[in-house]
Order: structure tokens, then sequence, then C-alpha cells
């Protein structure tokens, strides 16, 4: 029954990565006794492997540039070029600390595209900018790489 349910959920409409990332989710909070990151990786991405070293050490939410991506920042104070949401952060550019991520209640909701849904999780750990780790202001550690 609980294959099915979450079967439905992928298949009803709406964002089905975000459907996926919550499956993926459920699957940490029910499985996972340690410590450690959670990135949500795209296939169109390709990640250096410097990056994984860096964000050992996010206490709840870590950023980093992206190439091309359309949700940017600058440092020092971090702010967020785009407007909205609260928390424009790229799906590719964010780590989370997976002790914080998993004991919020939150998950993607399947009505908002990748960016409105990193939003709101980032909302649910912390009250602002100043909370988010920033990894790096300029290297770049992920790449858009296009697969089709």
């Amino acid at each position: 029954k609980q294959w099915y349910q979450r079967r439905v959920a992928i298949t009803a409409g709406g964002n089905k990565c975000n459907a996926l990332r919550n499956i993926a989710l459920d699957y940490l909070v029910t499985s996972s006794n340690s410590s450690g990151v959670v990135l949500f990786a795209n296939l169109d991405r390709t990640y250096s492997s410097e990056l994984f070293d860096k964000v050992r050490d996010i206490e709840k939410v870590g950023v980093w540039p992206t190439v091309f991506a359309e949700e940017e920042f600058v440092c020092n104070p971090l702010q967020f070029k785009l407007a909205s949401p609260k928390y424009p952060i790229n799906l590719g550019s964010v780590g989370f600390n997976s002790t914080a991520l998993l004991k919020t209640a939150r998950r993607f909701d399947v009505n908002l595209s990748d960016t409105e849904g990193i939003s709101s999780l980032v909302e649910g750990l912390v009250s602002s900018n100043e909370e988010i780790t920033v990894i790096s202001c300029d290297a770049q550690f992920v790449w858009f790489t296009p697969i089709f």
C-alpha cells in the first residue's frame, strides 16, 4: 500500500521531481541514523569532487554558485538577485545538513517549481540569510551539462 500511495503521488500531476525528492527524504528519515549532507543533484549537472569536501561542515544550509543558473547571489552579506521566492536558490547550488533537514517535517510541495521547493525547505531551517553558510562566492563546483 505504501508503494502504491507514493506512485499515485508521482503520477497525479505537478512537479514529479519534487515528488521523487520527497520519497528520498522519507527513505532517509526511516533508514538513516548518521549525519551528513543532503544534495539534490540533477541529471544535467556535473559536480566537482572538491565540492563534496567543502560541504561537510554545513550547519543547516550551504550555498555555492552554479554556472549559468538564473538563481544567483552575491556575498558579504549574502543577497539573492531574484526577488522571489524568499530564498531563490538553484537546486544545484544548495546542500543541507541531513540531521537538521530530517528533523523538520518539511517536504517539497509538488505544486511548486524546483526553486520554490528549495526555498520552502530553506525557510524551515533558517530565519535569515545570515544562517546560510556560503561555501564559495566565486569558485565553480557545478556546471550544466546538456544531456539531450
